[in-house]
Protein backbone atom coordinates (compact mmCIF):
# COMPACT_ATOMS: atom_id res chain seq x y z
CA UNK A 1 0.00 0.00 0.00
CA UNK A 2 1.13 3.61 -0.82
CA UNK A 3 2.38 5.16 2.27
CA UNK A 4 0.80 8.51 2.61
CA UNK A 5 0.05 11.02 4.98
CA UNK A 6 -3.30 10.52 7.45
CA UNK A 7 -6.33 12.28 6.41
CA UNK A 8 -7.38 13.11 3.25
CA UNK A 9 -4.92 11.41 1.00
CA UNK A 10 -6.45 7.97 2.06
CA UNK A 11 -9.77 8.75 0.12
CA UNK A 12 -7.15 8.83 -2.75
CA UNK A 13 -5.69 5.76 -1.76
CA UNK A 14 -9.01 3.58 -1.48
CA UNK A 15 -10.55 5.49 -5.30
CA UNK A 16 -6.74 3.98 -7.03
CA UNK A 17 -7.48 0.42 -6.11
CA UNK A 18 -11.12 0.05 -6.68
CA UNK A 19 -10.56 2.62 -10.24
CA UNK A 20 -8.50 0.36 -12.14
CA UNK A 21 -9.32 -3.59 -11.62
CA UNK A 22 -9.68 -4.40 -15.67
CA UNK A 23 -7.54 -1.57 -17.17
CA UNK A 24 -5.24 -4.93 -18.76
CA UNK A 25 -6.54 -7.14 -21.16
CA UNK A 26 -7.67 -10.93 -19.34
CA UNK A 27 -4.10 -12.19 -20.54
CA UNK A 28 -2.33 -10.47 -18.48
CA UNK A 29 -4.16 -10.89 -15.21
CA UNK A 30 -5.06 -14.62 -14.46
CA UNK A 31 -3.46 -17.57 -14.23
CA UNK A 32 -6.40 -18.90 -16.71
CA UNK A 33 -6.28 -16.59 -19.41
CA UNK A 34 -9.81 -15.96 -20.93
CA UNK A 35 -11.08 -14.19 -24.46
CA UNK A 36 -14.14 -13.63 -25.34
CA UNK A 37 -14.62 -12.97 -29.42
CA UNK A 38 -18.22 -13.63 -29.70
CA UNK A 39 -20.50 -12.14 -28.99
CA UNK A 40 -19.57 -8.28 -29.32
CA UNK A 41 -21.01 -5.38 -26.87
CA UNK A 42 -23.94 -3.34 -28.15
CA UNK A 43 -26.77 -4.60 -29.93
CA UNK A 44 -27.44 -8.46 -30.37
CA UNK A 45 -29.56 -10.72 -32.11
CA UNK A 46 -31.85 -12.48 -28.85
CA UNK A 47 -29.48 -15.69 -29.78
CA UNK A 48 -25.68 -15.09 -29.28
CA UNK A 49 -22.97 -17.17 -29.98
CA UNK A 50 -20.53 -17.33 -27.25
CA UNK A 51 -16.99 -18.21 -28.27
CA UNK A 52 -14.24 -17.91 -26.26
CA UNK A 53 -10.37 -19.54 -25.91
CA UNK A 54 -8.51 -20.08 -22.71
CA UNK A 55 -4.59 -20.62 -22.18
CA UNK A 56 -3.05 -22.15 -18.84
CA UNK A 57 -0.14 -23.97 -18.38
CA UNK A 58 -2.73 -27.15 -17.25
CA UNK A 59 -5.71 -28.51 -19.00
CA UNK A 60 -8.70 -26.18 -19.38
CA UNK A 61 -11.22 -28.77 -17.77
CA UNK A 62 -14.60 -26.53 -17.50
CA UNK A 63 -16.16 -23.74 -18.56
CA UNK A 64 -19.62 -21.55 -17.32
CA UNK A 65 -21.54 -18.27 -19.56
CA UNK A 66 -22.89 -15.96 -17.33
CA UNK A 67 -25.65 -13.56 -17.96
CA UNK A 68 -26.73 -11.18 -15.40
CA UNK A 69 -24.11 -12.67 -13.06
CA UNK A 70 -26.50 -16.04 -13.38
CA UNK A 71 -25.14 -18.89 -14.52
CA UNK A 72 -26.32 -19.82 -18.38
CA UNK A 73 -24.43 -22.57 -19.31
CA UNK A 74 -21.89 -25.18 -17.73
CA UNK A 75 -19.90 -27.61 -19.17
CA UNK A 76 -16.94 -30.23 -17.67
CA UNK A 77 -15.60 -30.29 -21.41
CA UNK A 78 -11.88 -30.97 -21.79
CA UNK A 79 -11.28 -27.87 -23.90
CA UNK A 80 -9.53 -24.54 -24.06
CA UNK A 81 -12.47 -23.19 -26.40
CA UNK A 82 -16.18 -22.65 -25.65
CA UNK A 83 -18.73 -22.40 -28.48
CA UNK A 84 -22.44 -22.35 -27.31
CA UNK A 85 -25.32 -20.55 -28.22
CA UNK A 86 -27.71 -18.99 -25.73
CA UNK A 87 -30.69 -17.01 -25.85
CA UNK A 88 -31.34 -14.12 -23.99
CA UNK A 89 -34.91 -11.90 -23.11
CA UNK A 90 -35.25 -8.32 -24.82
CA UNK A 91 -33.23 -5.63 -22.50
CA UNK A 92 -29.69 -5.35 -21.06
CA UNK A 93 -27.49 -8.27 -20.16
CA UNK A 94 -24.09 -8.54 -18.45
CA UNK A 95 -22.65 -11.35 -20.53
CA UNK A 96 -19.36 -13.01 -19.75
CA UNK A 97 -17.51 -16.42 -19.87
CA UNK A 98 -15.08 -18.18 -16.68
CA UNK A 99 -12.54 -21.15 -17.25
CA UNK A 100 -11.12 -23.59 -15.47
CA UNK A 101 -8.34 -25.67 -15.39
CA UNK A 102 -7.40 -29.09 -13.37
CA UNK A 103 -5.49 -27.32 -11.05
CA UNK A 104 -8.39 -25.61 -9.66
CA UNK A 105 -7.45 -22.09 -11.45
CA UNK A 106 -9.99 -20.14 -13.07
CA UNK A 107 -10.38 -16.74 -15.09
CA UNK A 108 -12.66 -14.64 -16.06
CA UNK A 109 -13.46 -12.64 -19.80
CA UNK A 110 -14.29 -9.39 -19.38
CA UNK A 111 -17.96 -8.77 -19.09
CA UNK A 112 -19.92 -7.34 -22.39
CA UNK A 113 -23.18 -4.84 -21.90
CA UNK A 114 -25.18 -6.62 -24.62
CA UNK A 115 -29.18 -5.16 -26.00
CA UNK A 116 -31.48 -7.76 -27.24
CA UNK A 117 -34.43 -5.17 -28.90
CA UNK A 118 -35.11 -1.82 -28.50
CA UNK A 119 -33.05 0.23 -25.57
CA UNK A 120 -34.77 2.03 -23.25
CA UNK A 121 -34.80 6.00 -24.09
CA UNK A 122 -31.58 7.70 -22.93
CA UNK A 123 -30.31 11.32 -23.82
CA UNK A 124 -27.10 11.75 -26.10
CA UNK A 125 -27.54 15.89 -25.33
CA UNK A 126 -25.95 17.20 -22.41
CA UNK A 127 -28.30 18.84 -19.64
CA UNK A 128 -27.72 23.04 -19.62
CA UNK A 129 -26.64 23.55 -15.97
CA UNK A 130 -29.07 25.82 -13.15
CA UNK A 131 -27.68 28.99 -12.48
CA UNK A 132 -26.83 28.49 -8.85
CA UNK A 133 -24.44 25.60 -10.27
CA UNK A 134 -20.81 25.31 -8.95
CA UNK A 135 -18.14 25.88 -11.73
CA UNK A 136 -14.56 25.11 -11.51
CA UNK A 137 -12.64 25.79 -14.97
CA UNK A 138 -8.94 25.25 -16.02
CA UNK A 139 -8.48 22.80 -13.15
CA UNK A 140 -5.60 21.54 -15.06
CA UNK A 141 -3.47 24.72 -13.98
CA UNK A 142 -3.93 24.30 -9.98
CA UNK A 143 -0.94 23.46 -8.14
CA UNK A 144 -2.86 21.91 -4.78
CA UNK A 145 -4.04 18.30 -4.38
CA UNK A 146 -2.54 16.71 -7.15
CA UNK A 147 -1.04 13.63 -6.63
CA UNK A 148 0.21 10.73 -8.83
CA UNK A 149 1.31 7.17 -8.39
CA UNK A 150 1.78 3.62 -10.12
CA UNK A 151 1.54 1.25 -7.63
CA UNK A 152 -1.99 2.32 -6.38
CA UNK A 153 -3.21 1.93 -10.00
CA UNK A 154 -2.50 -1.76 -9.41
CA UNK A 155 -1.31 -2.51 -13.20
CA UNK A 156 0.61 -5.75 -13.56
CA UNK A 157 3.95 -3.83 -13.44
CA UNK A 158 4.96 -0.76 -11.85
CA UNK A 159 7.14 1.77 -11.87
CA UNK A 160 8.78 4.85 -10.69
CA UNK A 161 9.62 6.53 -14.04
CA UNK A 162 6.15 8.86 -14.59
CA UNK A 163 5.63 12.28 -13.55
CA UNK A 164 2.97 15.52 -14.75
CA UNK A 165 4.04 19.13 -15.91
CA UNK A 166 1.61 21.82 -15.36
CA UNK A 167 1.70 24.90 -17.53
CA UNK A 168 2.71 23.45 -20.97
CA UNK A 169 2.41 26.07 -24.03
CA UNK A 170 2.79 23.41 -26.35
CA UNK A 171 0.80 21.32 -27.29
CA UNK A 172 -2.04 23.35 -25.58
CA UNK A 173 -5.46 25.15 -25.75
CA UNK A 174 -5.58 27.62 -23.70
CA UNK A 175 -1.94 28.49 -23.72
CA UNK A 176 -1.81 26.35 -20.13
CA UNK A 177 -2.00 22.27 -20.32
CA UNK A 178 -1.18 19.40 -18.25
CA UNK A 179 1.22 16.51 -19.22
CA UNK A 180 1.28 13.22 -18.11
CA UNK A 181 3.87 10.50 -18.06
CA UNK A 182 3.91 7.21 -17.84
CA UNK A 183 6.86 4.72 -18.72
CA UNK A 184 7.67 1.26 -17.04
CA UNK A 185 7.42 -2.42 -18.27
CA UNK A 186 4.75 -3.85 -20.69
CA UNK A 187 1.25 -3.17 -18.75
CA UNK A 188 2.28 -0.90 -16.43
CA UNK A 189 -0.43 1.77 -15.19
CA UNK A 190 -0.04 5.18 -14.07
CA UNK A 191 -2.42 7.18 -12.11
CA UNK A 192 -3.17 11.30 -11.45
CA UNK A 193 -5.34 12.66 -9.53
CA UNK A 194 -7.20 15.82 -8.19
CA UNK A 195 -8.51 16.09 -4.98
CA UNK A 196 -11.29 18.30 -3.76
CA UNK A 197 -13.08 18.82 -0.72
CA UNK A 198 -16.12 16.86 0.06
CA UNK A 199 -19.45 18.01 -1.90
CA UNK A 200 -23.03 17.01 -1.37
CA UNK A 201 -23.85 17.54 -5.15
CA UNK A 202 -25.10 14.92 -7.31
CA UNK A 203 -25.14 15.90 -10.86
CA UNK A 204 -21.50 16.64 -12.33
CA UNK A 205 -20.74 17.86 -16.01
CA UNK A 206 -17.11 17.10 -15.98
CA UNK A 207 -15.61 19.10 -19.61
CA UNK A 208 -12.25 18.57 -20.88
CA UNK A 209 -9.61 18.13 -23.24
CA UNK A 210 -6.89 15.13 -24.35
CA UNK A 211 -3.83 15.47 -26.51
CA UNK A 212 -1.70 12.20 -27.11
CA UNK A 213 1.51 12.53 -29.62
CA UNK A 214 1.99 10.01 -32.32
CA UNK A 215 3.69 7.56 -30.53
CA UNK A 216 1.57 7.17 -27.81
CA UNK A 217 -1.76 7.24 -29.88
CA UNK A 218 -0.38 4.36 -31.44
CA UNK A 219 0.26 2.25 -28.32
CA UNK A 220 -1.59 3.56 -25.44
CA UNK A 221 -3.80 0.48 -24.52
CA UNK A 222 -5.86 2.84 -22.37
CA UNK A 223 -7.14 6.11 -21.40
CA UNK A 224 -8.84 6.45 -18.11
CA UNK A 225 -11.49 9.05 -16.62
CA UNK A 226 -12.71 8.65 -13.47
CA UNK A 227 -15.07 11.12 -11.52
CA UNK A 228 -15.17 10.07 -8.32
CA UNK A 229 -17.31 11.23 -4.99
CA UNK A 230 -16.96 9.64 -1.13
CA UNK A 231 -20.27 10.63 0.82
CA UNK A 232 -21.61 9.18 4.25
CA UNK A 233 -19.08 5.72 3.82
CA UNK A 234 -20.06 5.15 0.36
CA UNK A 235 -17.73 5.54 -2.90
CA UNK A 236 -19.27 6.44 -5.84
CA UNK A 237 -16.50 5.74 -8.23
CA UNK A 238 -17.46 6.82 -11.88
CA UNK A 239 -15.47 5.12 -14.06
CA UNK A 240 -14.80 4.91 -17.62
CA UNK A 241 -11.97 4.28 -20.12
CA UNK A 242 -11.74 4.45 -23.65
CA UNK A 243 -10.01 1.18 -24.13
CA UNK A 244 -8.21 1.86 -27.78
CA UNK A 245 -6.77 -1.84 -27.47
CA UNK A 246 -10.91 -3.58 -27.54
CA UNK A 247 -11.59 -0.22 -29.40
CA UNK A 248 -14.92 0.25 -27.20
CA UNK A 249 -15.77 2.55 -24.22
CA UNK A 250 -15.87 0.63 -20.35
CA UNK A 251 -17.47 1.69 -17.85
CA UNK A 252 -17.09 0.82 -13.72
CA UNK A 253 -19.71 -1.14 -12.03
CA UNK A 254 -18.28 -0.05 -8.18
CA UNK A 255 -20.05 -2.96 -6.37
CA UNK A 256 -18.72 -6.09 -8.62
CA UNK A 257 -15.27 -3.94 -9.02
CA UNK A 258 -15.02 -4.88 -12.86
CA UNK A 259 -15.18 -2.82 -16.27
CA UNK A 260 -18.05 -3.32 -18.17
CA UNK A 261 -17.66 -3.46 -22.09
CA UNK A 262 -20.00 -1.15 -23.93
CA UNK A 263 -21.30 -0.87 -27.27
CA UNK A 264 -19.89 2.25 -27.87
CA UNK A 265 -17.17 3.02 -29.96
CA UNK A 266 -13.72 4.21 -29.25
CA UNK A 267 -11.37 3.43 -32.01
CA UNK A 268 -7.44 4.65 -32.01
CA UNK A 269 -7.76 8.60 -31.51
CA UNK A 270 -6.27 10.72 -34.40
CA UNK A 271 -2.58 11.46 -33.12
CA UNK A 272 -1.35 14.89 -32.40
CA UNK A 273 -4.51 16.21 -32.32
CA UNK A 274 -7.19 17.96 -29.26
CA UNK A 275 -9.69 15.34 -28.63
CA UNK A 276 -12.86 16.94 -26.27
CA UNK A 277 -14.58 14.66 -23.78
CA UNK A 278 -17.53 15.57 -21.93
CA UNK A 279 -19.56 13.09 -19.44
CA UNK A 280 -22.91 13.99 -17.79
CA UNK A 281 -23.19 11.67 -14.52
CA UNK A 282 -25.38 11.64 -11.48
CA UNK A 283 -25.34 10.50 -7.68
CA UNK A 284 -29.38 9.45 -7.96
CA UNK A 285 -29.66 8.62 -4.46
CA UNK A 286 -27.63 7.31 -1.51
CA UNK A 287 -26.47 3.75 -2.84
CA UNK A 288 -26.30 4.12 -6.48
CA UNK A 289 -24.66 6.25 -9.34
CA UNK A 290 -25.41 6.49 -13.18
CA UNK A 291 -23.54 7.65 -16.34
CA UNK A 292 -25.85 9.39 -18.00
CA UNK A 293 -24.10 11.33 -21.40
CA UNK A 294 -20.94 11.09 -23.36
CA UNK A 295 -19.96 13.58 -26.00
CA UNK A 296 -16.83 12.51 -27.47
CA UNK A 297 -15.71 15.33 -30.47
CA UNK A 298 -18.96 16.82 -30.52
CA UNK A 299 -20.95 12.90 -30.76
CA UNK A 300 -23.11 11.98 -28.05
CA UNK A 301 -24.20 8.51 -27.09
CA UNK A 302 -26.61 8.01 -24.30
CA UNK A 303 -25.85 5.33 -21.63
CA UNK A 304 -28.30 5.53 -19.10
CA UNK A 305 -26.87 2.87 -16.87
CA UNK A 306 -26.88 2.71 -13.65
CA UNK A 307 -24.54 0.57 -10.75
CA UNK A 308 -24.40 0.57 -7.06
CA UNK A 309 -21.54 1.91 -4.63
CA UNK A 310 -18.95 0.02 -2.16
CA UNK A 311 -18.50 0.93 1.16
CA UNK A 312 -15.25 3.10 2.43
CA UNK A 313 -14.12 3.73 5.52
CA UNK A 314 -12.63 7.26 4.21
CA UNK A 315 -13.86 10.30 5.06
CA UNK A 316 -15.72 12.55 3.05
CA UNK A 317 -13.90 13.99 -0.10
CA UNK A 318 -14.42 14.25 -4.38
CA UNK A 319 -12.05 14.54 -7.56
CA UNK A 320 -11.13 13.75 -10.93
CA UNK A 321 -8.62 11.70 -12.24
CA UNK A 322 -6.88 10.11 -15.58
CA UNK A 323 -4.98 6.95 -15.99
CA UNK A 324 -2.74 5.79 -18.46
CA UNK A 325 -2.49 2.32 -19.48
CA UNK A 326 0.97 1.15 -21.26
CA UNK A 327 0.33 -1.88 -23.45
CA UNK A 328 2.08 -5.15 -24.20
CA UNK A 329 5.01 -3.16 -25.92
CA UNK A 330 5.70 -0.92 -22.96
CA UNK A 331 6.44 1.87 -25.20
CA UNK A 332 6.37 5.13 -22.80
CA UNK A 333 2.83 7.37 -23.39
CA UNK A 334 2.27 10.72 -22.60
CA UNK A 335 -0.92 12.46 -22.24
CA UNK A 336 -1.90 16.46 -22.34
CA UNK A 337 -5.43 17.41 -20.70
CA UNK A 338 -6.40 20.92 -20.99
CA UNK A 339 -9.50 23.66 -20.61
CA UNK A 340 -10.60 21.02 -17.76
CA UNK A 341 -13.78 21.98 -16.18
CA UNK A 342 -15.80 20.78 -13.79
CA UNK A 343 -19.46 21.84 -12.75
CA UNK A 344 -21.86 20.38 -10.04
CA UNK A 345 -25.20 20.90 -8.93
Amino acid sequence: MTKLSAGLNRVVVICFALAFAAALPMAARASVSVWLQSPKPGTNPSQVLVYATARSSSAVTGWIIYVDDAIAYRTNMVSDTLSHTVTLTNGRHLLYARAWDQGGSYGTSATLMIQVGTPAPSSSVLPTPPSNATVLSQMQNTTDDWKDCSLCAEGMNDTTNYWMAPFQNSPSKSGSSRELYADGLPWTNVLFIKTMPASTASHFLWDFWVYHDATSAANIWSAEFDLWQVLGGKEFMIGSQCAFGDGVWDTWDSANNRWVENGVPCPRWAPSTWHHVQWYVERINSTQYRYDTLVVDGKGYGFNQTWTVNPTPWPDAMGVQWQLDQNANGIPVHEWIDDVKLTTW
